[in-house]
């Protein structure tokens, strides 16, 4: 069960938040939290791997309580407090390698024929990455503030909590687990509801009306890049540029909305990132808690820029390194995190210059340089990747791909397109093109130049314009939900 799923949104959600409020009402708020704790477990249960899956969890999750709160708060020794807090930070680093990269690492060291069984981790918990920044994060935060100390109850919904556990945002315990004691977030707010399940719609609409389609002209491409010119190559990396804002970003404003339904407030993750004007806008814009988390409790502790301009520019670069590599166990998701990083250093640079140039061509230049990265993140080897940078720039100008064309045309325009062939056959094509090109001009505007969805929430009144619009997006999204709907950040 994934959030944008008919299992999801018509039965566990609805369950969910009735008896969440129900309980609230009645003044039994451990019985509320009670809901949020077995829902959240029983959510990660119907993920695959399933019972697997939620052990592991558990188990990560008692151990680095128990070496948190019981070990590192408790420990009158300032060299035992560290020595537990390297210990917990190991536990954790080892069993993300475990899952993750253990495979990659036999690969790096050329052994090439096979994959030893050791080397096959015997689960992958969804979500790995996220709960286990989370719980490093928690580690830091223990030691450095021993007040900080919540129950285990508390813990475990904190890390399964069910919005954020499969792609984030990268909560921190001393942000969410105080909400869920507040008494004043236990009342019913229906303003707040209400625009909880506005931006629950819009999260639906950016996943399955924008990311999905986008994701189908991508994919196709991809597949077939050696028949690409450059005009269909660039349109196809614009498609991927623009699928992975609208799929991670719509997930994002998914779990807010849900959180928002209940009361709570998740942290931002997106704030606009294509409006940058530069890669280091872009990075404070992106993805920010992982962001944030680096910068706190790696970038800081490395030195961060107090060290002088070389050190600087190392732990830019290793930062962005470690994160491709958190990224995906592939060499070309490290290359995508050394790009940025390089990216980083040279708009540091450069930055007394391009402060100079015009607006317009400062977002130009940061839009193209991130979209032209994200062809080493989503291409399936390094090989590919630069194959497909070749189409790009080499390829030449020339009619864009039909059969690429027919096979992407989304469902919503397949009659119009129908209609278009009885009526004057010669011109499908050309109305092919056209939906295409429009579907991504749509998505260039929505995401560099329009409101974000956090804005129009927190402008959200309820009126009769706003209920309009939030039934079609709604009707809309649900209509198009043919098949469960995986997130591409699901696999991080």
């Amino acid at each position: 069960m994934v959030l944008p799923s008919y299992s999801f949104i018509f039965i566990f959600l609805p369950i969910v938040i009735v008896l969440y409020h129900i309980a609230n009402h009645q003044g039994a708020y451990r019985a509320g939290k009670m809901v949020l704790l077995i829902s959240s477990l029983v959510f990660y249960a119907m993920l695959t791997p399933g019972i697997k899956g939620l052990t592991a969890l558990l188990l990560s999750a008692s151990i680095c309580y128990v070496i948190a709160t019981l070990g590192i708060r408790k420990c009158g020794s300032a060299a035992g407090r560290k020595s537990l807090l390297t210990l917990g930070i190991l536990i954790n680093i080892s069993f993300l390698i475990y899952c993750k990269y253990l495979t990659y690492i036999q690969l790096l060291m050329g052994k090439t024929e096979g994959v030893d069984q050791f080397c096959k981790a015997v689960v992958v918990p969804v979500g790995i990455s996220y709960f286990t920044f989370s719980q490093i994060a928690y580690l830091v935060d223990t030691y450095r503030d021993t007040g900080i100390c919540y129950s285990f109850f508390d813990y475990i919904l904190f890390i399964s909590f069910f919005p954020k556990i499969s792609v984030g945002p990268i909560a921190l315990t001393t942000d969410l687990i105080p909400q869920f004691d507040d008494v004043l977030r236990k009342k019913i707010d229906y303003d707040k509801m209400a625009a909880g399940f506005y931006r629950f719609t819009l999260g639906l609409a950016k996943k399955l009306l924008l990311a999905d389609n986008l994701g189908s002209f991508a994919d196709i491409g991809y597949a077939n890049i050696v028949n690409l010119t450059s005009g269909d190559a660039i349109l196809v990396v614009l498609s991927y540029t623009l699928q992975i804002y609208f799929d991670f970003s719509g997930y994002c404003d998914l779990a807010s909305g849900i959180c928002l339904m209940l009361g709570l407030d998740l942290c931002e993750n997106f704030d606009g990132p294509y409006r940058s004007l530069s890669i280091s806008e872009f990075w404070k814009r992106w993805h920010i808690s992982l962001t944030t988390f680096f910068r706190n409790y790696l970038y800081i502790p490395m030195g961060g820029n107090r060290k002088g301009k070389l050190r600087t520019y190392f732990n830019n670069m290793f930062i962005f390194l470690i994160s491709g590599l958190w990224h995906g166990a592939a060499t070309h998701f490290v290359l995508w995190g050394g790009i940025h990083g390089l990216g980083i250093i040279i708009s540091r640079l450069v930055s007394p210059i391009t402060k100079k140039v015009p607006k317009a061509i400062r977002w130009f230049l940061t839009f193209s340089f991130v979209s032209l990265a994200w062809v080493f993140f989503r291409a399936d080897s390094t090989k590919m990747a630069f194959d497909m940078l070749k189409k790009v720039f080499t390829a030449g100008f020339g009619p864009l791909n039909s059969s690429l064309i027919a096979t992407c045309i989304p469902t919503e325009c397949q009659l119009l397109q129908w209609l278009i062939l009885k009526a004057a056959p010669e011109a499908t094509f050309y109305s092919g093109c056209i939906i295409w090109a429009g579907l991504v001009l749509l998505g260039i505007f929505l995401s560099a130049f329009s409101k974000t969805a956090a804005q129009r929430c927190k402008e959200f009144t309820a009126s009769g314009k706003k209920v309009a619009v939030t039934v079609i997006l709604f009707t809309w999204s649900v209509l198009s939900l043919s098949e469960v709907a995986e997130f591409i950040y699901v696999n991080f």
